[in-house]
């Protein structure tokens, strides 16, 4: 089973809340963004709770006397939910705060991004790399790539695993894999198509030499045409 991974000073008070909350007869509202742990969080403190999504509403069951919402914000009319569930305890978690909440929520916990969570961060990508290597059975890990915190957690496990994947790939199947890819877009054209070529070429020497007089040396372009290059895809690079 995960466990919530509370090393912040934001999730260490969010873990004490809810465990505090868990033993008192109340409502309990977790906010968080997609990823940042609001079902782990419930998970690791009552493990045993029935759990459904806003769409599964109609197969509560009437001996179901505490659950946990998934996905509350889906909840359109929250008084007359609340209201018709009155008789359970509702434990919810929701991506985005509304203001009904405070009238049928007496604990409203608030789970900042991982962004905004360093101690938790390093720690879940520490213990997503060393999954991965014993998953992969990798001796080494390199860590100088970039990581995904869009989703939090979910978006930072995903970056790790595209990481150890290119740590295991060769040339042969790179060509491979994109070949399989320009299968359903080839009918786009040679040079629509350079961008898939350029775009990443580009991005890593801009990564590897920084300066353009660098990069223009490395690629054995001039000056022009790689400003040129570097405009065309200026929001991409």
């Amino acid at each position: 089973m995960k466990r919530f991974i509370a090393k912040s000073p934001q999730t260490i008070k969010a873990m004490n809340v809810m465990r505090v909350s868990a033993n008192l007869p109340v409502n309990i509202m977790i906010i968080g963004e997609i990823g940042t742990g609001k079902e782990t969080l419930v998970n690791t403190v009552l493990p045993t709770i029935a759990k459904v999504n806003a769409n599964d509403i109609k197969e509560i069951e009437a001996d179901m006397k505490s659950l946990f919402i998934r996905d509350f914000e889906n909840i359109t009319d929250v008084i007359a939910f609340m209201k018709k569930h009155e008789d359970k305890r509702i434990i919810a978690a929701s991506t985005e705060y509304r203001s009904i909440y405070d009238e049928f929520f007496p604990v409203i916990i608030t789970i900042p991004p991982l962004s905004q969570r360093p101690e938790d961060l390093e720690t879940l990508k520490r213990l997503y790399i060393q999954r991965v290597k014993e998953e992969f059975e990798l001796e080494s890990f390199d860590e100088d790539f970039e990581i995904d915190l869009s989703k939090n957690a979910l978006s930072l496990k995903r970056s790790i695993y595209e990481r150890a994947l290119f740590e295991m790939i060769d040339e042969k199947r790179i060509m491979k894999l994109l070949e399989e890819y320009l299968v359903e877009k080839v009918e786009m054209g040679y040079k629509d198509l350079l961008y898939l070529f350029e775009i990443p070429l580009l991005r890593a020497a801009k990564r590897k030499y920084k300066s353009a007089l660098a990069m223009s040396k490395a690629l054995q372009l001039n000056r022009a045409t790689l400003t040129t290059k570097l405009k065309k895809y200026e929001a991409k690079v």
